[in-house]
């Protein structure tokens, strides 16, 4: 993408939003900045005005979205690696849905409304550090000692305010902006550093952000780095406490311990396809409050955001762990994850994907094909919506038995696709 892309694509989804004001913000990536004044400038010149937040987490301009009712562009590549970026459309505090991305990469460019009369406006800071402080309280997690890996990235100007006001003891590492000294994914890094960081400062908790901040690892206080799926479920286990509403939406490719957490709770899981919108759209159909995808670790609470909010999770644990002390890791069921992706062409999945799914009498094709092996134990196969990748997840109460049923399907895959 050229900077002109970027201009054409951001002014189409300002145009065709109606709106008076636009919300803008960037992670830390080098060619951020850069984006960013060729997207304000095509924007003021179709007579619209621009909020500027700079640096800002894509949690937190989304709930800055949410709460003034703008549409809103987040500059991000989210976790890939720094020398991609893109644009992340907002509309009222949720990620635009795929028929307005569609109609923002026509190639025609919006039509002006009139030129140079749109105003910048810096903005900031946003509300979402006041926001998440008052929802759990003014040093409620006092005496909790947590390291930061904030990867170079947006959640800086957030994690360590947030937490000393919550009372937390911090120990930050990485946290120069731009500097990336780590995979911007954490979920694809070891975090040897900030595992480090847990055991030579005694703390109760290490988390690890990526490069936009909507994405989050956990080391526990052994000094072992968690998945995504276990993170997930300690967060919506303390959330499920406070909540009447005990309906939960996670993606297909999320852990069997949310079902069996939910279950005891007296609530129901449902599964929507791979992507956060598709959780977010279920939510609302199944009018279900909280959700997310294991994967990413990444929780939705839709009572404060609308979109995987790696801070209102971490906090959520912080404050577990004040209650209840390093017992919280071990009062969830927790199981092995594995994943690999296959290089193939998309258009040669579908086929392989018909056979797979006649091997099982219970066949899910919701997404892909997911296969249940057992009680606490199934295959996730589908086709990447952006990449000639084909997926393969799997779950085992072992290690070596998620392993081997990834291993496994994987071959069975490439044998059906030769």
């Amino acid at each position: 993408m050229t900077l002109g892309d970027y201009a054409r694509f951001a002014s189409n989804f300002v145009c065709d939003s109606g709106a008076k004001e636009v919300l803008i913000g960037r992670d830390t990536r080098s060619t951020g900045p850069a984006i960013a004044r060729a997207v304000t400038s095509a924007i003021m010149a179709l007579g619209v005005d621009f909020g500027d937040y700079g640096v800002i987490s894509t949690p937190a301009l989304f709930r800055e979205s949410l709460v003034r009712k703008r549409p809103a562009i987040m500059i991000t590549a989210s976790h890939n690696e720094p020398e991609f970026n893109g644009l992340k459309f907002v509309v009222n505090g949720e990620g635009a849905s795929g028929e307005v991305v569609k109609a923002s990469l026509r190639e025609e460019k919006a039509a002006m409304k009139g030129f140079g009369g749109g105003v910048l406006r810096k903005r900031g800071p946003a509300s979402y550090n006041d926001d998440l402080v008052k929802r759990l309280g003014e040093k409620s997690c006092k005496g909790v000692r947590v390291a930061l890996d904030l990867g170079g990235g947006a959640a800086i100007p957030h994690a360590v305010p947030i937490l000393r006001r919550l009372g937390c003891e911090v120990f930050p590492v990485n946290d120069s902006a731009g500097i990336f000294n780590r995979k911007i994914d954490p979920m694809a890094d070891d975090l040897a550093v900030l595992r480090g960081v847990v055991g030579t400062k005694k703390c109760d908790i290490g988390l690890g952000f990526d490069c936009d901040g909507d994405r989050l690892c956990i080391v526990d206080g052994t000094g072992t780095k968690r998945s995504g799926d276990f993170m997930l479920t300690l967060a919506i286990s303390r959330l499920l406490r406070d909540s009447d509403n005990k309906a939960i939406v996670v993606s297909q490719d999320t852990t069997v311990a949310i079902d069996e957490l939910v279950a005891k709770s007296g609530g129901r899981v449902f599964r929507s396809m791979v992507g956060e919108a598709n959780v977010v759209a279920m939510m609302r159909e199944k009018g279900a409050r909280i959700g997310g995808e294991g994967s990413s670790g990444g929780l939705i609470d839709s009572s404060f955001n609308n979109c995987r909010d790696s801070m209102l999770a971490a906090l959520l644990i912080v404050r577990a762990l004040k209650e209840g002390g390093q017992k919280f890791y071990s009062s969830v069921p927790s199981y092995y994850q594995d994943r690999i992706a296959i290089r193939v062409p998309r258009r040669k999945v579908a086929g392989a994907l018909k056979e797979l799914a006649r091997t099982g009498s219970d066949a899910d094709t919701t997404d892909g094909v997911k296969l249940r092996l057992s009680r606490r134990s199934w295959v996730l196969i589908r086709p990447s919506n952006t990449e000639d990748i084909a997926r393969v997840s799997a779950e085992s109460e072992s290690e070596a038995g998620a392993k081997k049923i990834a291993e496994e399907y994987s071959e069975k895959l490439t044998e059906l696709i030769k």
